[in-house]
C-alpha cells in the first residue's frame, strides 16, 4: 500500500475557474520493503531492487569481452550481431541469462534466481573480470495525484497591465510564477532565451508530448519502462518538470519555462506509479550523452550508491554533459525516506554533479530539503503551502520539492551555455555559482554551506556574467561652445558594458589636446556598474573659428577593441547667458504641501510604526487595501510587520527580506528623538499625506524633509524638499513578494535627487 502525505492546497485568483485543482508534493525515495541484508553497496537492510536481476560491470575488452568504441556507430545488423556475440560470452562466463548488455561501457542486466539475488551478487564479485555486480535498485517517486487545470478550462492571452515592459512573456499565468521572478527571470530574458540548438534531456516519467506548450521542440525520446519510443508520461511528474525548464513563452496561454526555446529529449524511466530502475536510469544517461544533450536534467535519485549509475555518470561527464540532480527530500526524515534522517541522495551525492537544493518564496531552506556537503546550489522549490505551478499532462498543476528546484538550474545552464558555446560543464557550473545570491542567516564559511550551497541561483546575474564583454561606442559628436564669460565646458559620458566581466579601458585625447582633457584617463565598466568618461574643454586662447578634437578609448584588458569620439568646439567673440527660472521640474509636480499648517503629528517613537486607515481604497500592484502602517524609518507598508521589526537597516530592491509590499519615501534609520516629526495630512478627499519632517539620523546630521502623497487615482508623488547628497538611503517600491519593485536610488547609486525634486510612481504589476 502506497502512503500519501497530508497537504494543504493554495488557492489562486482562478481557482474559481477551476474545480478541484489540488496540490502535490514530489517525494522521490527508494520504497520500503524488507529485503536480504548486506547487499553490496546497498544503503541498508531496507534497500529494494528489482527480484530476479543483477547488474555487472567490466573493463571493456577485458576477458575476450567485446567492446565498442564509444563513438562508434553501427547499422542496425551490426550492432545486434555484436550484442548476441557479447551476451553469448557473458552468459557462458556468469551461467546467468542476460537480459539486457552496453557492450560499449561495458554492463549488462543479468537474470538471477529470485531471493538468491545477494548469493549470486557475491560470486560474480568474485570473478577476476568483473569490476562490480550489485542489485538493480529501484527508484519510487511518490506524491498524491491531483485534479488539475486542464488545457480546456486555463485561460488564454491576457492583456499586460503594463505594455512594453522588458522581460515579461505575455503567458497569462507568469504573475503566478513566483519561483522564476525569484531568480531574476525576466531581466536574463532580455538577454537570452536559449537556442533551438540546445538540447536538455529529461530523466523522469515522460512527457505529454500532446501540451502545446512544447509543440516543436521536442526530440524523438524513448520509453525504457516499455521499451519504446513512445515516452509519454502516464505520471505526471516529468511534464511539471518539464514545464518548469522550457514550457513555451510569448504563445499567449499557461507559463513560461525559464528556457523557453531550447529542444527537449524526453527519456522515460519511471512507470505510472513512479517507479523506476537504476539501470534505465544509467542506460538513459548514457543514452543522452550519446545524443547531443548538454545538460541532464534529474529529478529523482535514491538512497544506495551504485557502480553502475556512478559508472554512466562519469561516461556523461567526460563528453562534456552538465549533470543537475536533486538533493532530495529528506531532511527531516520519515517513511518515505527509508527511514533515514537527511541520507546521501544518488546520483547527487556523486563528483561532478550539479546537486541542487530547495528554497521557499522568500529565500528561506525549505526544511524538506537535503542539506549535505555536496549540495551546489539552491533554487525555488516551494512548500507545502506555496507550491510550483507548472505544466501537467492536459494542463496545469501545483507540485513541490526539490525536484522543481532541479529544471531551474537546468534551465539556466542552458541560458548560459548558448552564450559561451565553447565552455565546459565546469565553466557553466562555476558561473552559476559563482553570481548565486548568498540567501539565509547561515554563514558561508568557504564561500558554501551545506543547505543553499554557493547560494540561491540567479540566472540574472549569470547570464549577464556570461554574455561576452565589450564597449559600446559613445554616438555623435560632441559639441561644446565657448566665448565671452563661457571659458570652460564638460559633458559626461557613460561608457556602457553589456556584461558583467569588467573592461578595463583607457581614454586618451589623439587631436585637440591644448583645450581638450578627458578625465579620468582609465577605468573600468561592467553592465552593473558602467563607467563615466568626463571630456571637458577650454579654458583656452583660442581665436574665434571652429575646431575639431579626437578622443580614442581603447580597451585594456580583455581587449575586444574599442571606438573615437568626434569633439567639435566653437569659438566666439561673445556669447550672451540667458537666466531663466527652473521651471521644468515645477511643471511636473503639485505644490509641496506643508504639514505644519494642519497636519496630524503622529508622534511615532524611534524605530516604531503606525497603523493608519485610509480614507479611500488604495490599489498597490495587484490588491487592494484600507490601511497603511507609517514608520519613522521613512516607509511605509501594507502588511503587519513580524514580530521586533524595526526597519531601521535600508537595503536596496528587490529583496525578499521585509518588510516589501512597501513604499520606501526615503527609508533609513531615521530617529524622531532628534528633534524629527512624521505629520499625517488631507488636504482633499483625494489626497492623502504623510511628511517626514526634519528627520535625522544621529546628532549633527542635517535635517531632511521628504513626503508621500498618495492619491485616489493610485499614483504615488514623492517630493523632496531638503537633501543631502548622494541620498543617505533607499527610495522606490516593491511588490508583496520581493520579485518586482521600481528602485530610484538606494545609497547614493541610482536616479540623483536633489531638493525640491518630485517623482511620480504607479505600482503596478508587469505582467
Amino acid at each position: 500500500m502506497r502512503l500519501i502525505p497530508n497537504v494543504r492546497p493554495q488557492f489562486r485568483w482562478w481557482t474559481l475557474l477551476v474545480w478541484g485543482v489540488c496540490v502535490s508534493l514530489l517525494w522521490p525515495v527508494i520504497s520500503v520493503r524488507p529485503a536480504g541484508a548486506g547487499v553490496p553497496g546497498s544503503a541498508g537492510e531496507n534497500a529494494v531492487f528489482v527480484p530476479g536481476e543483477v547488474l555487472i560491470g567490466w573493463r571493456p575488452g577485458a576477458a575476450g569481452l567485446p567492446a565498442l568504441a564509444s563513438t562508434e556507430r553501427l547499422d542496425e545488423d551490426r550492432e545486434s550481431r555484436a550484442w548476441q556475440q557479447m551476451a553469448e560470452i557473458v552468459a557462458a562466463r556468469t551461467g546467468l541469462a542476460v537480459l539486457d548488455a552496453h557492450p560499449a561501457h561495458g554492463a549488462a542486466r543479468l537474470a538471477a534466481p529470485v531471493g538468491q539475488e545477494v548469493a549470486e551478487i557475491r560470486r560474480l564479485a568474485a570473478l577476476p573480470w568483473v569490476t562490480y555486480a550489485e542489485p538493480n535498485y529501484l527508484v519510487q517517486v511518490v506524491y498524491p495525484q491531483a485534479s488539475d487545470t486542464t488545457l480546456e478550462q486555463a485561460p488564454h492571452a491576457r492583456t499586460l497591465a503594463v505594455e512594453g515592459v522588458a522581460g515579461y512573456p505575455n503567458d497569462p499565468f507568469i504573475g503566478d510564477q513566483w519561483n522564476i521572478r525569484r531568480i531574476g527571470a525576466p531581466a536574463a530574458w532580455d538577454v537570452t532565451t536559449g537556442s533551438y540548438s540546445f538540447v536538455v534531456a529529461l530523466i523522469d516519467s515522460g512527457i505529454d508530448r500532446s501540451h502545446p506548450e512544447f509543440a516543436n521542440r521536442l526530440l524523438p525520446g524513448w520509453d525504457y519502462v516499455n521499451s519504446d519510443n513512445d515516452p509519454t508520461d502516464d505520471f505526471g511528474h516529468g511534464t511539471h518538470v518539464a514545464g518548469i525548464l522550457a514550457a513555451g513563452a510569448n504563445n499567449g496561454f499557461g507559463v513560461a519555462g525559464l528556457a523557453a526555446t531550447v529542444k527537449l529529449l524526453p527519456l522515460k524511466v519511471l512507470d505510472a506509479s513512479g517507479s523506476g530502475t537504476y539501470e534505465n536510469i544509467a542506460t538513459a544517461i548514457e543514452r543522452a550523452a550519446d545524443s547531443s544533450a548538454q545538460v541532464i536534467n534529474l529529478s529523482l535519485g535514491g538512497f544506495s550508491s551504485s557502480s553502475r549509475l556512478q559508472t554512466a555518470v562519469n561516461y556523461a561527464l567526460a563528453r562534456n554533459v552538465l549533470i543537475v540532480a536533486a538533493v532530495g527530500n529528506c531532511a527531516q526524515g520519515s517513511w518515505q525516506c527509508n527511514y533515514q534522517t537527511n541520507p546521501n541522495y544518488y546520483p547527487a551525492a556523486y563528483g561532478g554533479v550539479l546537486t541542487v537544493a530547495a528554497t521557499d518564496h522568500y529565500d528561506n531552506w525549505a526544511n524538506y530539503s537535503g542539506y549535505k556537503s555536496y549540495v551546489q546550489l539552491a533554487a525555488p522549490g516551494g512548500v507545502s503551502s506555496d507550491q510550483i505551478w507548472s505544466t501537467t499532462p492536459h494542463g496545469y498543476g501545483f507540485e513541490y520539492g526539490t525536484s522543481m528546484a532541479t529544471p531551474l538550474v537546468s534551465a539556466a545552464a542552458a541560458l548560459v551555455w548558448t552564450l559561451i558555446p565553447a565552455a565546459t560543464y565546469t565553466q557553466v557550473a562555476d558561473i552559476l555559482k559563482n553570481t548565486a545570491d548568498k540567501i539565509g542567516s547561515d554563514p558561508y564559511p568557504t564561500g558554501r554551506n551545506d543547505y543553499f550551497g554557493y547560494g540561491r541561483l540567479n540566472v540574472a546575474k549569470a547570464v549577464r556574467w556570461a554574455y561576452p564583454p565589450s564597449l559600446a561606442p559613445v554616438a555623435g559628436v560632441q559639441s561644446f561652445t565657448l566665448g565671452g564669460p563661457v571659458q570652460q565646458q564638460s559633458v559626461r559620458l557613460k561608457l556602457t558594458n553589456p556584461s558583467d566581466q569588467a573592461v578595463w579601458w583607457q581614454a586618451t585625447v589623439t587631436q585637440g589636446g591644448h583645450w581638450l582633457t578627458v578625465i579620468p584617463t582609465s577605468d573600468a565598466t561592467n553592465f552593473s556598474t558602467p563607467g563615466t568618461l568626463t571630456l571637458r574643454a577650454g579654458p583656452t586662447a583660442l581665436s574665434p573659428g571652429v575646431y575639431t578634437g579626437t578622443v580614442q578609448v581603447q580597451s585594456l584588458y580583455p581587449q575586444v577593441g574599442g571606438f573615437t569620439i568626434p569633439v567639435r568646439l566653437q569659438i566666439t567673440n561673445t556669447m550672451r547667458q540667458t537666466f531663466v527660472p527652473f521651471i521644468a521640474k515645477e511643471s511636473t509636480r503639485v505644490a509641496w504641501i506643508d504639514p505644519l499648517l494642519d497636519g496630524q503629528p503622529l508622534n511615532l517613537e524611534n524605530d516604531s510604526a503606525r497603523q493608519l486607515l485610509l480614507p479611500f481604497p488604495f490599489r498597490f500592484y495587484d490588491r487592494t487595501y484600507a490601511t497603511i502602517r507609517a514608520s519613522d524609518n521613512g516607509l511605509v507598508f501594507f502588511d503587519t510587520p513580524a514580530a521586533g521589526a524595526k526597519y531601521n537597516q535600508n537595503s536596496c530592491l528587490p529583496t525578499a527580506t521585509t518588510p516589501n509590499n512597501a513604499i520606501y519615501a526615503l527609508w533609513q534609520d531615521w530617529n524622531p528623538n532628534l528633534g524629527g516629526q512624521v505629520y499625517l495630512h488631507q488636504p482633499d478627499p483625494d489626497r492623502y499625506v504623510i511628511t517626514w519632517y526634519q528627520m535625522r539620523r544621529f546628532a549633527g546630521d542635517p535635517p531632511h524633509t521628504f513626503q508621500l502623497v498618495m492619491q485616489s487615482d493610485g499614483r504615488l508623488l514623492l517630493q523632496y524638499l531638503t537633501l543631502t547628497s548622494p541620498v543617505p538611503g533607499t527610495v522606490g517600491i516593491e511588490y508583496f513578494d520581493g520579485t518586482v519593485a521600481t528602485q530610484v536610488v538606494c545609497n547614493g547609486a541610482g536616479r540623483a535627487i536633489a531638493d525640491g525634486d518630485a517623482l511620480y510612481l504607479r505600482p503596478v504589476v508587469p505582467w
